[in-house]
C-alpha cells in the first residue's frame, strides 16, 4: 500500500482533520471535510509526492446557505458536513453533497455523568447540512479544470437543490417513502449516527444523474443508492441556480433506489472505476472499522432509467458485487482514529482513500496528512 501526502497549510487544517470528500481532477485534488464550509483545491507538486494547497474557497461565497459567516449567530454550527463529491466531465460540474443527518450530542470522558446524560439527550439539526449543489469548472489554457475566481465572473453556474435550515426537496422526498418515515419524522427523526437518514458518497453518472450513497439507515443489513434526477431552474435574484428533482421512480418519488447487500454495513463514499462502481462500505455508528470497498460489476447500466423500470436488490456474488482486496492489511494506529470516509480515482490504476480523524502517524503540522494509494 502506497501513500500520498497532501498538504492544506494552517489555514485549512480542518479539512485536514476532517477530510470526508475528494476527487482528483486532472493535475488536482478538490477535497472538503465534515466540518466548515469550504472547499480546497490542492495542486499536484512537480516531482509527483504530494498535494499542496492552490485555493481555499469559501462556499458561501457561490451558494445560498442557510447560515453564512456573515450573520451573528453563534449558537448555530455553519458547517455543512459535506460528505460526498464527483466531477462529470461532460458537463464540467463539481458535484457536492452533505449529509442531511440530524446530529446527538456527544458524551466524553471528561464529563460527569449528569453532563454526558444532558448532551445525549441533545438531538438537533445543523442548519447547512441540507445542501446538494454543483459549481461549473472552466479549462484554463493548460486543459486543466478550474473554479473560477474572478470578480462576477460566472457565479450562476453554480446550482443547488431547494434548502433551509431543517429540510431540503430532498429530505422532503424521503419523508414520504414508507422505507423512510420513520427514520426522519419532522417531530422526531433518528440521529445519523443512531442508523438515521445519513447521506455520504456521492457519484455522477454519464447521462447527468446523480447518485448519492446512504450511511444509514441500513436495513436488516440492506444499504441503499438514491439515484436523482435534477432539473436546473434559472433563479437571477440567487447566487445559485436552483435545481429541482424530477420524479423517476415507483409511485411518484423522485428518486430511483437500489438495494445493495454490503454485509450489514452503510455506504461512506462512491466512485466509478470504467463501468464499475466502487463503493466504500462501513458501520452506522462510529465504530473502529478497516477500509471496506465493494466493487459493483457493470454497474452503469443500471442507471438511467425510468419509473416504469423495477428496483432491484444487488447480492454479493463473483459476478455482481465483490468484496475488493487492498492488497495488504491495515492497521489501526490509534483508538478512534483514521475512519476511511472517502475514495477517488488516483489515476487508471489506483484509487484514494481517504480518512477522517487522522492518527498522529498520517496527520503532520501544521495541516498535512496522508491518504492511501492502492491497486485497483
Amino acid at each position: 500500500m502506497k501513500e500520498i501526502k497532501l498538504e492544506f497549510e494552517k489555514k485549512g487544517e480542518g479539512i485536514s482533520k476532517s477530510l470526508s470528500a475528494f476527487v482528483r481532477v486532472g493535475d488536482s485534488i478538490f477535497a472538503a471535510g465534515d466540518e466548515g464550509i469550504d472547499l480546497a483545491r490542492l495542486k499536484e507538486s512537480d516531482d509527483g509526492t504530494c498535494f499542496k494547497l492552490k485555493a481555499l474557497i469559501n462556499l458561501s461565497d457561490w451558494f445560498d446557505l442557510p447560515i453564512t459567516p456573515l450573520q451573528e449567530q453563534t449558537n448555530q454550527i455553519m458547517e455543512i458536513d459535506l460528505e460526498g463529491m464527483d466531477f462529470d466531465p461532460t458537463k464540467q460540474l463539481l458535484w457536492m453533497v452533505g449529509s442531511h443527518s440530524l446530529k446527538r450530542g456527544k458524551a466524553k470522558a471528561t464529563f460527569d455523568t449528569k453532563k454526558n446524560l444532558e448532551v445525549l439527550s441533545q438531538v438537533k439539526p445543523d442548519a447547512n447540512r441540507f445542501f446538494l449543489g454543483c459549481v461549473f469548472l472552466h479549462k484554463n489554457k493548460n486543459k486543466q479544470f478550474r473554479l473560477s475566481m474572478s470578480e462576477g465572473d460566472n457565479n450562476t453556474r453554480a446550482a443547488q437543490l431547494r434548502c433551509d435550515a431543517t429540510t431540503s426537496e430532498l429530505l422532503d422526498e424521503i419523508r414520504r417513502d414508507t422505507l423512510f418515515t420513520r427514520f426522519c419524522d419532522k417531530n422526531g427523526g433518528i440521529p445519523g449516527k443512531d442508523n438515521g437518514i445519513d447521506i455520504e458518497g456521492l457519484a455522477c453518472t454519464r447521462n447527468g444523474r446523480v447518485l448519492v450513497g446512504m450511511r444509514g439507515p441500513v436495513l436488516r443489513g440492506i444499504a441503499i443508492i438514491l439515484e436523482l434526477a435534477l432539473e436546473r431552474i434559472d433563479s437571477p435574484n440567487t447566487k445559485a441556480d436552483q435545481l429541482q428533482l424530477t420524479k423517476i421512480g415507483p409511485t411518484g418519488l423522485k428518486y430511483r433506489r437500489h438495494f445493495l447487500d454490503l454485509a450489514g454495513h452503510g455506504i461512506r463514499d462512491l466512485c466509478w472505476d470504467g463501468d464499475d462502481l466502487l463503493i466504500l462500505a462501513g458501520p452506522t455508528t462510529g465504530l473502529d472499522s478497516p477500509p471496506l470497498i465493494f466493487r459493483w460489476k457493470a454497474a452503469r447500466k443500471a442507471f438511467g432509467k425510468m419509473s416504469g423500470e423495477e428496483e432491484k436488490f444487488i447480492w454479493r456474488s463473483e459476478n455482481v458485487l465483490v468484496q475488493q482486496s487492498l492488497g495488504s492489511t491495515w492497521k489501526q494506529v490509534e483508538a478512534g482514529a483514521d475512519h476511511a470516509e472517502a475514495i477517488a480515482l488516483f489515476d487508471k490504476k489506483h484509487l484514494m482513500i481517504g480518512y477522517d480523524s487522522p492518527s498522529t502517524k498520517r496527520f503532520h503540522k501544521p495541516a498535512s496528512v496522508i491518504v492511501d494509494i492502492v491497486d485497483l
